[in-house]
């Protein structure tokens, strides 16, 4: 690993001009000139060797590039425009100054195609695996974000594409739906929305949860990618329900959402989730149909 404060120098030299940057790299604390009529939005995410990737097969810079789309994803899951952000590097000891830049540039990148700058974070070695978190500041720019917890009886459900399988490689390469979530939410009533890391199952529960409500799946109407069908060929829409990491976003609305949307269920008054299907309405459990949860 090479000397923290030639990393950090090293870091400096890569930030470009952006005119919201007042004081960037370098400082105790970055500063941004903000608009006095939007809402300043904040997010932190992180990822770690052996649960959102393995170090021995993925190179550092897609790694670098996935700590910074699970952060543009989230903005996307609210509506609102990437701003800037930091990150916190804890790089195992022996990593090597290649590794490491590779790492950064990944992020980098990422972060400038929605023109979100790295204005700051921390670095630091130590004998565990590698770790990265991702903290990010978004804008409203004109457009009021959208929650979990507006769902009503009778709103549509939608995703905004096929489902499942990610583990093949999409984990690792999805686009975050930043401009697509704002065109919606400019043009069409969006009563809760939020991108699918988790599983279509437990994140739709998170929906229902904030909201009060439930919601109806229509089984035959769920999108399935083909990697679920690759993985699960005699039912892949168990994966699409219960796979995480799609990033699409999952959307309530009571409109008629234009594609790439797809309808897939319905908001219900009464509690549960209930998977409906040619022969029968079924109640469903997402913890017992599989899906990611954190077990702490």
């Amino acid at each position: 690993m090479p000397n923290e404060f030639d990393f950090i120098d090293w870091i400096r030299a890569q930030q470009k001009h952006n005119a919201r940057v007042r004081i960037g790299i370098g400082d105790d604390l970055a500063a941004l000139n903000w608009a006095k009529d939007e809402l300043l939005l904040v997010g932190v995410d992180q990822v770690l060797d052996g649960v959102h990737f393995d170090s021995t097969v993925h190179l550092p810079r897609a790694i670098g590039q996935k700590a910074m789309n699970r952060n543009l994803s989230d903005c996307a899951a609210m509506a609102c425009l990437p701003a800037a952000a930091t990150v916190t590097f804890a790089l195992p000891k022996g990593i090597g100054e290649d590794y490491a830049k590779e790492l950064f540039l990944g992020i980098m990148e990422a972060g400038e195609k929605f023109d979100c700058t790295i204005v700051g974070g921390d670095t630091a070695s130590w004998p565990g695996k590698l770790a990265i978190t991702v903290s990010i500041l978004g804008r409203s720019a004109g457009i009021t974000p959208v929650g979990r917890a507006g769902a009503k009886p009778g709103d549509a459900i939608y995703v905004t594409g096929p489902l499942g399988g990610s583990i093949l490689g999409r984990h690792m390469t999805f686009e975050p739906r930043v401009q697509l979530a704002r065109e919606l939410a400019a043009n069409f009533q969006l009563h809760a929305m939020m991108d699918l890391s988790d599983g279509l199952g437990r994140d739709l529960r998170h929906i229902c949860r904030a909201s009060g409500v439930g919601a109806t799946l229509r089984i035959q109407e769920i999108p399935v990618h083909p990697d679920a069908i690759q993985l699960a060929k005699n039912d892949p829409v168990v994966r699409a329900i219960t796979d995480g990491e799609d990033y699409e976003l999952l959307i309530v609305s009571p409109d008629d959402l234009p594609a790439p949307c797809v309808q897939i269920g319905s908001i219900e008054s009464r509690a549960g989730l209930t998977l409906e299907t040619k022969d029968a309405d079924v109640t469903f459990d997402p913890s017992e149909l599989g899906g990611w949860e954190h077990q702490l």
